[in-house]
């Protein structure tokens, strides 16, 4: 099946207050074809989810100060100037921002982590279980409505390489959220099973990335 579609198309019906995770906002993982299509829509009030400790790049800040976006949730390890005028910002404690992402991607619905570090204690005790007499309460699982992608090399089915640096990250988010838009840097008539990363099964539409003229 082919997926390739405009960037324009890939967006259409993303509707007002969805949730939209960016897992590799820096210069080589930011999908700036998909990311103009969005702030093109009248659609508002979106959670943007940047993990990782280079969550706000130029293209993010744009897009927030666009007052498109709503609500951002960054790592605590990232950058100390994530407050945007405007913007509702959540930081979520290093490692369990990618550790409820994964929990999407495995299909769990929420996951057990200590209490006072990354879990609150439930008013009336439930849901609460001790190991090695340490308590740990449920976190749930973050499943974004949207994950947008760049990817280094990828075919119109929607199978995707990833460059090293983002490969993880982006994996997790593709296969965490409902939908996924890859946006490919080199779209190649068949990218060979043995080199597949993310496999067309957890892409929506593929979107080829614009090229740059020297």
């Amino acid at each position: 099946m082919d997926k390739l579609v405009t960037a324009s198309a890939a967006v259409s019906d993303t509707p007002s207050g969805s949730t939209i995770v960016l897992p590799g906002p820096g210069i080589t993982g930011f999908p700036a074809l998909l990311v103009a299509a969005l702030r093109a829509l009248p659609a508002e009030r979106f959670t943007l989810v940047c993990p990782g400790p280079e969550a706000l790049g130029d293209g993010v800040r744009a897009w927030l100060a666009s007052g498109q976006v709503a609500r951002l949730i960054i790592d605590e390890a990232g950058p100390e100037d994530g407050r945007i005028e405007g913007v509702e910002t959540e930081y979520v404690a290093p490692a369990l921002l990618g550790q409820r992402l994964q929990a999407a991607a495995a299909g769990a619905a929420t996951f057990l982590a200590p209490v006072g570090t990354y879990a609150r204690p439930a008013a009336d005790g439930s849901g609460a279980m001790f190991f090695g007499g340490d308590e740990f309460g449920p976190v749930p699982a973050l499943v974004p409505d949207l994950a947008l992608v760049r990817a280094a090399q990828g075919d119109a089915k929607g199978n995707a390489v990833f460059a090293d640096a983002l490969r993880e990250r982006a994996l997790t988010a593709a296969k965490a959220a409902r939908r996924t838009l890859a946006e490919v840097d080199e779209l190649l008539p068949v990218l060979h099973p043995r080199h597949v990363q993310l496999p067309a099964r957890y892409v929506t539409a593929v979107v080829e990335a614009a090229k740059v003229r020297g």
